[in-house]
């Protein structure tokens, strides 16, 4: 044992080992923190420690030794204390962290009883504040070491004392190499700078920061961040420099997307700021003159006159709700409220709904206007058809808008692919208008932007129809974008997902009709429109010529005597020979078997009587339709037709209501709403009674409760709104109370609004304003 305690104390303190054991135990309480006794289970059965320290271990006098540990190197000790029972050490010093939060380094020495193990003796010495200096020092060479910063220290001469690995990670040479010069990696402005005003900044001042450019090996620049400082000795000279080099490329990329957010912050507030000096502009206008028409109207007394005046003041009225519709969509999408409903309809009967819209100003302007279908796109689609109109009618309406007159303006569709049931369309606007440069495109897609602030003031328009397009396009899993050039036109172009479905197209040449016999000639100035029949034709396997003029199909059934054309596809406003000119020259040609089907934008009463008496057989109206070309080839040719879906939407949509032995309760608050109601209804025969308020609803109802068939309820209304009042009548102790269908009849038009009224007990919902047609077909499923 007095070897042991020998050997250890020379490690401890040389040339002290030949004193006794006494004076030995002595040293090591005067010169360590704590002497401690296990027993072999390594519990502790004593313990000493200096009184004048923060020692604090005596609570744990009695317990096992492994509780002195911090949790983390439990086991090491444990491990370390094994080592003692095996005789194979003379006696172990480790280091650990106390769970008091202090460093201690113990030296353990074992004993035994008739060399069995029975414990251990051992001191501890406080090593905490010499291993937190070794942990910052280790922490502080790492740093140095093995981060990526450059970092070099310099002697007052300027030659480098010191390169971190860093510099090499950063600039790219081979750290076998000797260490490149500053003039080397340096650019000249840069070296400049560090060696005039940074060295003369630290001497004076003992600091220097600055920006500039590293030279890789590779000859590439980087951004930096320099900072150089001095270090001085316990004189407070200067006697070293130390330079810190950081690459900044990831910083200076993160301030330039703040700086470029900041500027579409600005941009956008500015972009919404002229939008509401827009809106402002476009509201009041149609105000105004739904405002001044219905004054004119007032004041006269002639009936054409004052129906023109209501006819202007609808028209404003329309253009005003259409903007309201825009700021609606444009509100709902932003806070993430916007939602698509999906159904199957038919596609081509909702672009011939689209194309009679867009009619009315093409024909103003005397635009060409063609609409192309693929043969391949599905007659039916599950979509949302409203939205999907929206986006093309948008689209349509801007074309129009900015195509001069005399111009053109396509609408292609096509299929793309087909994975399974799903299919993605290609739908394209194409026009030969204004045209818009590459800087103003970037700003098209934006909520509240126009292409410039002139085309507010020359076209007029919100800025929010094409985001609005934008965010419905990619809602249905599509995207959109544009193809234009200033002065050459424009393409607006977005896809769709949809889905194949069951129905079919009622439209199709009758197949008693000999294809192989048939010879079509379509007589058109457009080349767009003779591509078009060209096109057309082929998918129905017919064969089809073309002629661009009067003379030049004149010529062509010269020359066709022999094998005379069958059906005559011709435009009626051509230069040099119009439609009822050529038509005539037909029929003195090949007399009356030839027969002539009239195409044109205009409408049909413009030209009857003349073309009746020309010879004409047929009118069809532009744009074309694969249904309307087939269904005019098989009336002319003698095919009594079925009814067709476009017949039975047309019949649907000039269906007559009649609900006379019907009577229905309105609760409705405002004056003017009443009398609006009144007048759209009375061509039902329905019978009216009207509540003004939500709680005059319920009165009336509860006092005759099988008078009335459905009730229409308001939602603001004063002392009851008509949720409540809806909830009051559903609680009658009546059968009529369960069952009475109520209609809600608000403006509050959202998802969630619908979705209130029918929590509160209604069974369906119809918007204001109110559609005249919605809600007779309300009206007429629950009646």
């Amino acid at each position: 044992m007095e070897n042991v305690w020998g050997k250890v104390l020379e490690e401890a303190a040389p040339g002290v080992g030949n004193m006794d054991l006494s004076w030995m135990m002595h040293f090591w309480e005067s010169f360590t923190d704590c002497v401690i006794e296990l027993d072999v289970q390594h519990y502790i059965t004593n313990i000493r420690y200096k009184a004048d320290n923060n020692f604090v271990m005596t609570d744990i006098a009695g317990k096992s030794f492994l509780d002195i540990a911090a949790e983390k190197d439990v086991e090491s000790v444990a491990d370390h204390l094994n080592q003692l029972k095996t005789a194979a050490l003379p006696y172990l010093r480790f280091q650990f962290l106390s769970r008091f939060g202090r460093y201690y380094r113990w030296t353990l020495i074992p004993f035994y009883e008739q060399e069995v193990y029975s414990g251990c003796h051992g001191v501890a010495v406080d090593v905490t504040e010499q291993t937190i200096k070794e942990i910052t020092l280790n922490w502080q060479n790492a740093v140095i070491e093995e981060g990526r910063d450059f970092v070099r220290i310099f002697d007052m001469e300027g030659r480098a004392l010191y390169t971190n690995p860093g510099v090499y990670k950063m600039i790219g040479y081979d750290p076998a190499l000797e260490a490149p010069s500053s003039e080397r990696i340096y650019t000249p402005e840069h070296y400049e700078t560090v060696y005039g005003e940074g060295m003369k900044e630290v001497k004076e001042h003992g600091f220097w920061i600055g920006r500039g450019e590293l030279i890789r090996l590779d000859g590439t620049l980087i951004p930096i961040e320099h900072t150089m400082f001095s270090i001085k000795d316990d004189q407070d000279e200067v006697i070293l420099i130390a330079t810190i080099i950081r690459d900044i490329t990831v910083f200076l990329e993160h301030e330039k997307k703040l700086e470029e957010a900041r500027k579409a912050a600005e941009a956008a507030n500015i972009a919404k700021s002229e939008f509401l000096s827009r809106m402002s502009h476009e509201i009041r206008t149609p105000m105004n003159a739904v405002i001044g028409m219905i004054n004119i109207g007032l004041d006269t007394e002639d009936v054409d006159r004052k129906n023109y005046c209501l006819m202007r003041a609808d028209n404003a009225a329309k253009h005003l709700l259409g903007l309201i519709n825009d700021v609606l969509d444009m509100s709902k999408i932003e806070a993430d409220k916007f939602e698509l409903s999906y159904s199957v309809f038919d596609f081509e009967m909702a672009l011939k709904n689209i194309a009679n819209i867009a009619n009315i100003r093409t024909e103003e302007k005397q635009l060409d206007f063609i609409v192309n279908i693929g043969h391949d796109v599905p007659a039916f689609i599950l979509c949302d058809e409203m939205r999907l109109s929206q986006v093309i009618t948008n689209l349509l309406t801007n074309a129009i808008k900015f195509t001069p007159e005399k111009g053109t303006v396509v609408l292609s569709i096509e299929k793309m692919e087909e994975i399974g049931e799903e299919i993605v369309l290609r739908i394209e606007v194409a026009d030969t208008g204004i045209g818009i440069s590459q800087e103003q495109q970037g700003r098209l897609f934006t909520s509240f932007n126009q292409a410039n602030g002139n085309i507010s003031q020359k076209y007029g328009g919100t800025g929010l129809g094409l985001a609005i397009s934008k965010r419905i396009v990619e809602f249905m899993g599509g995207k959109i974008w544009m193809e234009s050039e200033l002065d050459k036109g424009s393409k607006f172009i977005f896809t769709l997902k949809t889905k194949k479905t069951e129905g079919k197209s009622n439209t199709k040449l009758y197949r008693k009709i000999d294809l192989r016999k048939m010879r079509i000639l379509a007589v058109d100035d457009s080349e767009e429109t003779r591509e078009y029949f060209t096109h057309a034709m082929e998918a129905l396997k017919l064969h089809c010529d073309v002629a661009s003029d009067g003379h030049q199909a004149v010529r062509m059934v010269q020359d066709a005597v022999d094998n005379p054309y069958n059906i005559f596809f011709i435009d009626w406003k051509m230069p040099n020979m119009d439609g009822i000119e050529l038509t005539q020259k037909i029929k003195e040609i090949n007399g009356d078997n030839s027969i002539v089907i009239m195409i044109s934008a205009s409408d049909w009463n413009a030209v009857e009587k003349e073309a009746v008496a020309a010879g004409v057989n047929h009118f069809i109206p532009k744009p074309l339709f694969p249904s309307t070309l087939i269904n005019a080839i098989n009336i002319c040719m003698g095919v009594e037709l079925c009814e067709s879906v476009e017949g039975a939407q047309d019949d649907a949509s000039n269906q007559c209501y009649d609900f006379n032995n019907h009577n229905i309760l309105i609760a409705e608050d405002i004056e003017i709403n009443r009398e609006i109601m009144s007048a759209i209804l009375e061509e039902t025969g329905v019978s009216i009674e009207y509540a003004e308020d939500g709680m005059a609803a319920v009165s009336l109802f509860s006092a005759a409760p099988g008078r009335y068939d459905l009730i229409l309820m308001d939602i603001n209304m004063p002392e009851m709104n008509g949720y409540e009042a809806t909830r009051n009548i559903r609680a009658l102790d009546l059968a009529e109370a369960k069952h009475i269908p109520i209609i809600a009849m608000t403006a509050n038009v959202f998802k969630e609004d619908i979705e209130k009224c029918i929590a509160s007990g209604m069974n369906d919902h119809t918007g204001k304003p109110i559609d005249a047609n919605e809600l007779f077909e309300k009206l007429n499923r629950y009646l």
